[in-house]
């Protein structure tokens, strides 16, 4: 690795628009070590072996079994991994506790259950508690013998957590606080022994607490949701909630830094349980498709059922490479900074907002086409609960609210690239109208690469992403945060740059590896995605254009964002059906 890249490294974050990566740069899937193939390994076994077979039981909400197998978990060390090693755990990186998270993802329901546990329900404590808090809990919660709880939601707060109306008042000894409230769509609510739950305290200062049940939390019913039935979600009642003093966790009034934090490494290693539960999904399919008889052959030799298999094998090729590719960074920033700083260590994890929020967003759009395609692919019997299409479909449906809807997420995108140290500079109105005057002939290639034309794509694609958001800057000044729908787009421009170079970075590697012959199929996917997201861009960037338009410049405009997003397309309709067939020979998704 490069000395320039290892400082990139260390600044960490949002760094992908004014700076190029390698292949040899950038974690892969394929990079993955055999300790961690191993630990995912395990989780896949104790998934097989311990869970899907008590899928019925899981689903009829039979809570003492869910305990029951998370204590089994506890024992393979699947509730250890982000703990450190002086409170029980493993303190392993991100990529690893994420891959187990994705072979966990298999059974979304307890997937649910357990990534509550060990991502909202622990890292608050891990990242934000006292010596004695972790001391007191982390054991217990690494063994499973306790289960933990993330409780921010309200009634009336959503995405707008600091309106929270949940009180926290000192008691006259000033030994605790008494807490009244209630919190709304809690996973593990029902059977949670540890609350991380959020007031406010005089009022107007959002504090964290550490608050055990027996301190007087009360569960309300269990909420009849569309989808995850297999998981507990209830409301918690808090009616004269006695917390001590030294359960507040970090300090008093900054309650929002543990919550937004906390979420960022939520939306971190959210990724690969969607893109988990996508490739199942196509697995699924693709099998059904080649068991299923219409019009005396099977109907995945037909065109039409050919190009869902390959647009959904697109989609999840995809989804690992920007997921992968984040864990990676984030591991590598990480070990410039010492375990034991929490401090160091959220400033890294915050760094890479952008690029964790583009992961919730793309990954969760991604499952839910896959999930709809699939049910498409069994046709009627996908519409019956009998089969599996049905409930991952709704399963799917859950993963675009939680952690930040996508809306709010999408605002999150382009607001934190103008504050981010590393890329702000780029967005000043003289930089962008000075990137829509660069002739294209300016754009850099890589000589060797196998995929010039996507590559030339890529960088012109940087630009406009620079530009929008530049102009839209000029244009609207302080305003602009009230300019939703203009950064929606700027955010979608943004999040097809980073998944498309992704997807180049990770194919150009195996290629390397491997030789062209060797991954027709990868060059297949970055050839059709490139394609696809050009008009994506284009559509986004017209529309970004015409609102920021006065009359006068809107041919310009208009005009670079076409030049920008100029793109020959490939024959992408031969190319699903190759990618397809790949997927049907290895009878699942094996990219």
């Amino acid at each position: 690795m490069s000395a320039q890249r290892d400082a990139r490294a260390a600044a960490a974050g949002a760094a992908f628009l004014s700076a190029d990566a390698s292949p040899e740069e950038v974690f892969t899937r394929e990079d993955l070590s055999p300790a961690q193939q191993m630990f995912g390994r395990i989780a896949e076994d104790f998934m097989r072996a311990e869970v899907f077979p008590r899928d019925a039981e899981i689903h009829a909400k039979d809570w003492p079994l869910t305990r029951e197998l998370l204590l089994k978990a506890a024992e393979l060390d699947l509730l250890r991994v982000d703990i450190p090693e002086a409170y029980g755990g493993l303190g392993l990186d991100k990529v690893s506790s994420a891959f187990v998270g994705e072979k966990i993802g298999v059974v979304p329901s307890f997937a649910g259950s357990l990534g509550a546990h060990t991502g909202i329900g622990t890292l608050p404590l891990v990242y934000f508690g006292t010596e004695a808090q972790k001391a007191r809990y982390l054991p217990r919660l690494a063994s499973g013998e306790w289960v933990a709880a993330y409780a921010l939601t309200e009634p009336g707060s959503g995405s707008d957590a600091r309106a929270a109306r949940t009180r926290a008042t000192p008691s006259e000894d000033g030994r605790s606080y008494v807490l009244n409230g209630q919190k709304m769509w809690i996973t593990n609510g029902g059977f949670a022994d540890l609350f991380t739950i959020f007031a406010q305290v005089d009022g107007d200062k959002f504090t964290a607490f550490l608050v055990e049940r027996g301190m007087g939390v009360q569960s309300g019913r269990e909420e009849p949701k569309l989808g995850l039935d297999g998981s507990s979600t209830t409301a918690l009642i808090l009616e004269q909630v006695r917390v001590p003093v030294e359960n507040v966790l970090g300090k008093v009034g900054e309650g929002h830094r543990v919550a937004f934090n906390v979420l960022n490494l939520g939306r971190l290693k959210l990724g690969t349980r969607n893109i988990g539960g996508a490739k199942q999904a196509l697995t699924r399919a693709a099998n059904y498709a080649v068991e299923r008889r219409q019009f005396g052959r099977a109907i995945a030799e037909f065109g039409m059922i050919k190009q869902k298999l390959g647009e959904m094998a697109v989609r999840c090729y995809v989804g690992d490479s920007l997921v992968y590719r984040t864990l990676g960074d984030v591991d590598r920033a990480l070990e410039a900074v010492p375990a034991e700083d929490s401090e160091q260590v959220l400033k890294v994890i915050e760094s890479f907002a952008v690029e964790c929020s583009i992961n919730k967003v793309w990954t969760s759009e991604a499952l839910a086409y896959v999930a709809d395609e699939a049910l498409q692919t069994y046709g009627g019997y996908g519409y019956s609960k009998e089969y599996p299409a049905e409930r991952a479909y709704r399963d799917a449906r859950i993963t675009r609210i939680y952690e930040g809807t996508n809306e709010i997420n999408r605002l999150i995108i382009p607001t934190r690239l103008l504050k981010h140290e590393a890329a702000r500079e780029l967005f000043d109105a003289a930089a962008a109208r000075r990137a829509l005057e660069e002739p294209d002939a300016q754009t850099a290639t890589p000589a060797s690469t196998p995929l010039p034309s996507e590559r030339d794509l890529l960088a012109r694609a940087k630009r406009l992403v620079r530009i929008t958001l530049g102009l839209a800057k000029e244009a609207y000044g302080e305003r602009l945060a009230e300019e939703q729908e203009v950064l929606g787009h700027v955010a979608d421009v943004t999040a097809e740059v980073y998944a498309l170079e992704s997807a180049l970075l990770r194919t150009e590697k195996i290629v390397a590896a491997r030789g062209e012959a060797a991954a027709a199929v990868q060059l297949d996917i970055a050839r059709v995605y490139a394609s696809d997201a050009a008009d994506r861009m284009e559509h986004s960037g017209k529309q970004i254009a015409a609102a920021l338009s006065d009359g006068r410049d809107t041919a310009t405009l208009l005009e670079g964002v076409r030049r920008l997003t100029r793109h020959t397309p490939p024959n992408t309709v031969a190319a699903r059906r190759r990618i397809a067939d790949a997927v049907l020979r290895a009878g699942r998704y094996h990219l």
